[in-house]
């Protein structure tokens, strides 16, 4: 059985964009990194620990007062 060069070039396209598509799915994945440095910049403060949570994370950050503080980063 003789493929067409139009169909070889169809799986091809296919077979590259479906390789190049799971990463673009991951793009809303927050990491942790992300999330430590969102909550420091929202507060102002040293981050001192990021736990993943439902739908995101939640970060310890020892606030400029000296307080310490939990702060829920949600996942994009």
């Amino acid at each position: 059985m003789r493929i067409s060069r139009i169909t070889q070039a169809l799986c091809l396209t296919l077979t590259l964009f479906g390789a190049a598509w799971t990463p673009l799915a991951q793009c809303g994945e927050l990491t942790a990194a992300e999330a430590g440095k969102i909550a420091g910049q929202q507060t102002g403060g040293q981050v001192l620990a990021v736990k993943a949570a439902d739908g995101g994370f939640q970060v310890k950050v020892l606030t400029p007062d000296g307080k310490v503080r939990y702060v829920f980063i949600p996942n994009r």
